[in-house]
């Protein structure tokens, strides 16, 4: 048992003692030209050898890895859109993420609602004070709505509240169809009747 550690000692002392024989960067010319001589007797034109680099171990590595991240990113990129297109998610995130089941009913209810705000703003250009007066009646609704979309991830029952934002959203579009349909007679009483026969 003695003998191995023993060993180990001497080893290290050698290696201690001549570690600058160790450090060397590169064998003399003679060496070199012993070598050459052997081969054929070519003579050698440069004391350092030609250190050609290689595209393999890492470098390979690492150009898989690239090529992986890039396709990971243009998946994930194609599924968002895939989501946004489908699901409406940049229009309501919060409620798609929370209850993907819904998504395409609220995308619906949104859109639609978007539409007819649109024709309500195109209808009242010319009386301000009416739309003011409609958009106020809707303004409730839609804090309404943001108050249970808010309360959404905290609620345990999930589907209770997203029945209730959904009665919201039909709430919405039938209170604009209401308005739509007042502007449209508005309009209808402010044109001269086409029957008239004017003498």
């Amino acid at each position: 048992m003695k003998k191995s550690p023993d060993k180990k000692d001497r080893l290290e002392r050698f290696v201690r003692d001549n570690r600058e024989d160790f450090d060397t960067p590169q064998p003399e010319n003679a060496v070199w030209e012993r070598i050459t001589g052997q081969l054929g007797g070519a003579r050698l034109t440069s004391t350092k050898p030609k250190i050609t680099p290689k595209l393999g171990g890492w470098g390979k590595a690492h150009f898989h890895w690239r090529i992986a991240a890039g396709l990971l990113l243009a998946l994930g990129a194609s599924y968002l859109f895939y989501l946004n297109k489908e699901f409406g998610v940049s229009r309501d995130p919060q409620v798609v993420l929370s209850a993907p089941a819904y998504a395409r009913e609220f995308t619906q209810y949104n859109q639609a609602i978007e539409k007819k705000q649109e024709e309500l703003i195109r209808l009242t250009t010319d009386n301000p004070e009416l739309y003011k007066e409609f958009s106020t009646d809707l303004d409730r609704l839609e804090k309404s709505y943001v108050n249970l979309r808010t309360e959404l991830p905290q609620t345990p029952n999930q589907e209770a509240l997203i029945q209730a934002m959904i009665q919201n959203l039909q709430w919405q579009i039938d209170l604009l169809n209401q308005q739509l349909t007042i502007l449209q007679r508005i309009k209808q009483s402010n044109q001269p009747d086409e029957t008239t026969i004017f003498i």
